[in-house]
This record gives structure tokens, sequence and C-alpha cells, in this order.
């Protein structure tokens, strides 16, 4: 449907779409999703066969959507010809699904006064196209690439055939360090072609046929997790211009080694390029050239992440005092710290809304 229509509102009263917690299985014969029968995406792998799945109609399709992601707005081309299925996994922390549907439109308006919704989707399209605005960014992504989608601020996602995707919900809480990486690259079309994107898609289709076909303990929920966990890191971690590249790989070890040891020494106020550069076994030259390369110094970087880590602090309330945060992220002079704080958030330390 054409984005700038007016979406058609849907209440629902049931929910019958595929909803598998980990550690349990489903046997329900209507949506059997075993492996033995298979479709084969363009990009080689393996998608769950759709005629013994039971799908479900638009009268339903807005719940469903709203149970596994967040509250959105649906609205549907041809209503009484809208057939869809959502394949879903719940692991500690982590969600992955399965999705397929025809023409749709979703709209997420903002929010209502101190609600927050601290997590990313990572949408990767297997068949059909999808279009996806927020923020004054749009974009079309297809086969073999992925866009992140920000829970907290409004969006505008549809597609106007017939579509197949791969989608991950992660708690902000997980991806501390990405931060910066998810703040430059969301509703950006990133590839999945190589490397750790590619291998992140094919675990997301081997988790949701393991914990349907398995009875799975606590150990192996936490393995599969912290796995998909890794993948999501490495796909999110390496800045965009390096990601893209096939001959930076070796640029992204040192990039990857550099931001693990930053976030972990926020507070010292030796923390140099100097200090960082020797400890990674670099060049200071090396660590500016690594640099110059990206949309931001490595000053600009390091100011991003502490003010990052002092927000994180002061929205899970870890703390006891605003001077306190201020030291934990190396600023000893609290009045700056606010100043510079309300000029990135829009907002005082103290205001600084709760995660709850």
């Amino acid at each position: 449907m054409n984005a700038n229509q007016k979406p058609n509102r849907y209440q629902n009263t049931s929910h019958q779409t595929l909803h598998l917690q980990a550690g349990q299985t489903n046997d329900i014969a209507a949506h059997d999703l075993s492996m033995n029968k298979n479709l084969l995406s363009p990009s080689g792998l393996e998608m769950p066969a759709t005629d013994r799945i039971q799908t479900l109609g638009a009268f339903d399709w807005q719940h469903t959507i709203n149970e596994t992601y967040f509250d959105l707005d649906v609205s549907f081309r041809q209503p009484n010809k809208f057939s869809g299925f959502l394949q879903h996994a719940k692991l500690l922390e982590i969600g992955v699904s399965h999705y397929h549907a025809n023409t749709v439109h979703y709209n997420r308006g903002r929010h209502s006064s101190g609600y927050i919704d601290d997590s990313i989707l990572m949408t990767f399209p297997m068949t059909g196209d999808v279009r996806f605005t927020q923020k004054g960014r749009q974009l079309t992504s297809k086969l073999d690439q992925f866009f992140i989608e920000l829970s907290s601020l409004p969006y505008e996602f549809y597609h106007l055939h017939e579509a197949s995707l791969y989608v991950i919900k992660v708690p902000l809480a997980l991806l501390t360090l990405q931060m910066g990486a998810i703040e430059r690259q969301f509703t950006r079309s990133l590839t999945v072609d190589e490397g750790a994107g590619r291998l992140l898609v094919f675990q997301i289709g081997q988790i949701l046929a393991l914990i349907h076909n398995n009875q799975l303990g606590d150990l192996e929920i936490k393995i599969l997790e912290q796995q998909l966990l890794n993948l999501i890191v490495l796909t999110l971690s390496t800045p965009k211009e390096v990601m893209m590249s096939t001959s930076s790989s070796i640029q992204s070890v040192h990039l990857k080694r550099i931001e693990h040891y930053v976030y972990l020494h926020l507070e010292n106020p030796a923390l140099t390029p100097a200090m960082v550069a020797a400890t990674c076994h670099i060049s200071v030259r090396y660590l500016h050239k690594l640099f110059a390369e990206l949309p931001y110094s490595f000053s600009e970087w390091v100011k991003e992440l502490r003010l990052k880590q002092a927000n994180h602090i002061l929205k899970t309330k870890s703390y006891v005092t605003i001077d306190e945060v201020a030291h934990r992220v190396d600023y000893g002079d609290q009045g700056y710290f606010a100043r510079i704080y309300k000029q990135h958030f829009g907002y005082t330390p103290r205001d600084t809304p709760g995660t709850g």
C-alpha cells in the first residue's frame, strides 16, 4: 500500500501464531515446522516450509505483532485477503523471529510520556523488498542486507509485496559497547553477504529449528544466546566503513580491541591515544590513521562513549550522586559534565528517564 495512506485499525481478540519458548516444544500439528521439508532462500539459507504452518488473517495479525515486538498500528491493502505467519523464539533476553506476510503497513507513533522501550530490531529481508523510514532517513532493504530499527523513536515500515524476514529483538542493555555504532548505522542498508552478518542470519534459522525440535535445558539456552549475542556484537561493533570493506579485516580487529579497552577504562583520566596505542600494540600514528577513515576523531569517540556510559548509569539508577556518575566517566567538574550531558541528550543528568 502507499506509505502515505492512513492506516486502518484492527482490534484483535485472539492470537494463533507459533510462539516457541526456549526449553519447550510445541506439538501442535498445524504448526509443524519439521526441517525435513524446507525451502531454500536465494542466499542459500534454509527457511521453514510454509505449506504446513497455520496462517493468520488480518484480524489476528496486529495482536501478534504487538506481542512479539512492540505497539504498532497495522494496516492492510486487502484485509480480507491478508495472510501471514510469525515463528518466534525467546531465549533469555533476545528474541528471534521468522516473519512471512503479504502486503502490510506498520506505523509506530510517539510513546506516551514516561514510557521507554530500550531495544533494537535487526531486520533481514529473506525474500521481497521492505521500505523503512525513521528520523528523516528512508531506505529500501533487500536480500543480503539488514537494517536497524530503534524502538524508542517513531517509524514507518511496509512492504508492497509478499515478504519473508528474519528479525532479532535485542535489549540495548546488552549492547552498551555498540551504542555509537548503532546510532550511526540505524536506518541504513548494511550488507550480510559475508562475514559475521551472514553467519548471524544462518544462526537465526538454526535457533528457530533447534528450539522447535528439541527440549533445551537452561545451560543450552544460555549458550545459544551468548553465541547469538557474540555474532550480533561482531556485526554491529565494527564501524560501517570497515564492515562494508573486504580488505579491512586487520583494521577491524584493531578497532574492536581499541573499543574494548577504552570502554573498560572510561574512568581513567590518563586514557590518552598514547596509552591506548601502547596497550593495543600499535603506534599512535596508526591509531589516528584508523580513526581518520571514520566520521569522528579518537577524542570525539571517547567523549561520546563516556556520555553514553553516564546515560546508562543514570537510566539504570546504579549510582548514589550525580557527582559520582561524573567521576565514573572521568569528568571531575560536575557542572561541566552537566552542561555537555544536556547538550548531547537534551535533558540534564538529574532529569534522565529511568528504564522502568
